[in-house]
């Protein structure tokens, strides 16, 4: 059987979805940033080292790489407005479950859940921008969502340094919970059903689970280098089963009827340079906004307040920027974007590796501020330009590639920087020299641009 198109919704129906859609990316950021900022303060209160709190936020980018590429089958097979709700109420749930969390596990296993809710809604978000603004102003449209993505780390920070400081981690949740129940609550009436539907689509399980193993096999071996003996099944032998997981997970979808991912779509050039520039992206930003907050707080004795006002100007820029660079995106294309974006990049990461127990407050906020601007030129633009180069049937399934394998990079990103961080004496040598190799892959990601970014 063979699915029906959603009919079109007029201009103000368009308009009302997509500040739905914005808030509940705003609900997402501030989640995620919040955690950042607190995580030192969970690790003491929880009494736990930095390899095993970096899982929470490795651990949620994990699972929602483990979820994201299920959201394709999803897209089409299920309505856009029952599907979107259920991921909002997941990710709200698990909130409010991790503010009534008062251990490890329990923590954990609310992450998880928050992570599945994300997955869902945030693979939806981007595939709905695109269909709503097919005709003109994609560019824009996805500029403002960046806007919306990089909005709530502009206070974020500073807010739940306030609040840990007083009422302790778990009031972040509490109020991010508060915030996702009442974007559930307005979805309600305000979302539609925008994308097209089939009864034909199927969602193959040996697919997911192997993913699901792949995934989960590059995480923990990642997480365990410098702490366990790389030789063994911590370290090479979980990297071994994950790279054959995958390898199998890709010879069946190339093999198969109905593939949980369409992986053909990699032969189209733009699409597949679009991902490894956001996998290099996500891999350096999601380890230096985890590293950075740990240096500060628990080297260089500045509390969690002070580190989060360190972090604002450079969230402010990143939002400022996104809207901005969308509009440029739709005039010159991706390649001075890119090019200037990583350049800039690899730039603003060379101080960090020179960080001392004298590196003054201030000059981390400077340097990490034109750090936010870099990232700002290449996140929203590359996602645009990638999905925008693929055929219209396979959106859904380039979205969700793009949007688990960029999360999947930040998650093993992190823990391998982190890693590099501790076994070289968790001291600010160690931190230093693991900006140094973030600035190494920053700087195969610029080679990378100037090469393959083609001109408009």
């Amino acid at each position: 059987m063979t699915g029906k198109q959603q009919s079109p919704v007029t201009d103000k129906q368009r308009t009302a979805i997509f500040a739905v859609l914005l808030a509940a990316c705003i609900a997402g950021a501030f989640a995620q940033t919040s955690l950042t900022t607190a995580l030192p303060a969970i690790m003491t209160s929880l009494d736990i080292s930095a390899v095993l709190g970096n899982w929470l936020t490795s651990g949620f980018s994990l699972a929602m790489g483990v979820i994201i590429p299920a959201t394709a089958f999803m897209m089409k097979r299920f309505p856009t407005k029952p599907l979107f709700l259920t991921g909002l109420t997941l990710f709200a749930g698990g909130l409010l479950l991790a503010a009534m969390s008062h251990s490890f596990p329990v923590l954990m296993a609310a992450r998880i859940i928050q992570a599945l809710g994300s997955g869902i809604s945030l693979s939806l978000t981007q595939v709905i921008i695109l269909a709503l603004y097919a005709e003109s102003g994609v560019g824009t449209a996805m500029g403002f969502y960046g806007l919306a993505v990089s909005a709530a780390p502009v206070v974020a920070p500073t807010i739940s340094g306030i609040m840990v400081d007083h009422w302790g981690w778990q009031s972040i949740f509490w109020v991010a919970g508060g915030i996702s129940t009442l974007v559930l609550i307005i979805a309600f009436p305000v979302m539609r059903n925008v994308l097209k539907t089939s009864t034909d689509a199927h969602l193959d399980v040996p697919s997911l689970v192997l993913s699901a193993f792949g995934f989960l096999g590059l995480q923990f071996g990642s997480s365990n280098i410098g702490v366990r003996p790389f030789l063994g099944w911590q370290v090479l032998g979980s990297f071994a089963l994950g790279v054959l997981c995958l390898a199998l997970f890709a010879v069946r979808q190339l093999r198969i009827d109905h593939p949980l991912l369409q992986l053909r779509i990699f032969a189209t050039r733009d699409f597949t340079v679009a991902v490894l520039l956001s996998m290099v992206l996500y891999a350096v930003l999601i380890a230096g906004s985890t590293i950075l907050p740990m240096y500060m707080q628990q080297m260089d004795g500045a509390s969690v307040t002070v580190s989060a006002l360190a972090m604002l100007p450079g969230s402010l820029l990143m939002a400022m920027s996104s809207p901005i660079t969308g509009r440029m995106f739709d005039r010159f294309g991706i390649r001075p974007l890119a090019i200037g974006g990583m350049a800039l990049l690899a730039v603003t990461m060379v101080p960090f590796g020179f960080l001392t127990d004298a590196t003054p407050i201030w000059w981390i906020a400077v340097v990490f501020a034109a750090r936010s601007v870099a990232v700002s030129m290449v996140m929203m633009p590359a996602a645009t330009w990638g999905l925008a180069s693929v055929e219209r049937r396979y959106v859904s399934d380039a979205s969700a590639l793009l949007t688990s394998l960029r999360t999947i990079a930040g998650a093993l990103g992190s823990a391998v920087f982190v890693a590099v961080m501790v076994s070289c004496g968790n001291d600010p040598m160690g931190v230093s020299i693991a900006f140094w190799a973030m600035v190494g892959v920053a700087v195969a990601g610029l080679v990378m641009a100037v090469v393959c970014c083609r001109k408009r």
